[in-house]
């Protein structure tokens, strides 16, 4: 009558399933932690990449003296102070703001107190085939690039940079790129008026 049934072997289906399930919550916490660390170095990583450079608001921006083709020393020359807006800048945006402020300059130096500027090579390839009117011992130029953007002289004018605005000053300081001549004698009537 009463027979003899076989047991269900549960505890080893048990044990298996346990152990299933642990090895996957061990994995997926894993995972997690992994992709949490990898979160916290990419953000300590971002953070030290825009770390504040800490300019003191009275930094003054110069430019390099270097030697004429005369063969006379120009002074250097300051062209203000740093703008309120790159106070709280790391080292990498403010060099981006001179690249783009001044393309034809490059920054020597950068300290808390100045920063140095020089001008760049003669070899300009974004410039090739464009005309550019600077500034040099004190008077305006008018410059060539040709195709392969190698800078030459087309012409010294007799137009004192100190009889300009002081906007105008800036402009050419920084140098003022044109398409063709005509623009750029244009821009010098401009000037002259």
């Amino acid at each position: 009558m009463f027979e003899n049934q076989k047991k269900f072997p549960w505890k080893k289906q048990a044990l298996i399933f346990l152990g299933v399930m642990v090895l996957i919550g061990g994995i997926g916490l894993g995972v997690k932690i992994k992709d949490t660390q990898e979160a916290r170095l990419a953000k300590q990583e971002m953070n030290s990449s825009k770390e504040v450079f800490k300019l003191n608001k009275e930094c003054e921006i110069w430019v390099q003296g270097q030697i004429t083709s005369s063969g006379s020393y120009e002074s250097p020359k300051m062209l203000g102070t740093i703008p309120k807006d790159l106070l709280d800048k790391s080292k990498e945006e403010i060099t981006a703001y001179f690249k783009e402020k001044y393309p034809n300059k490059e920054i020597v130096s950068m300290n808390q107190y100045e920063i140095i500027l020089c001008n760049s090579q003669d070899k300009e390839p974004a410039k090739a085939n464009k005309y550019s009117i600077e500034e040099k011992d004190g008077f305006i130029y008018v410059y060539k690039y040709d195709k392969e953007g190698n800078k030459s002289k087309l012409e010294k004018t007799e137009i004192s940079v100190n009889s300009l605005p002081k906007s105008v000053q800036e402009e050419v300081s920084s140098g003022i790129i044109v398409d063709t001549e005509d623009d750029a004698y244009s821009r010098l009537e401009n000037f002259e008026s």
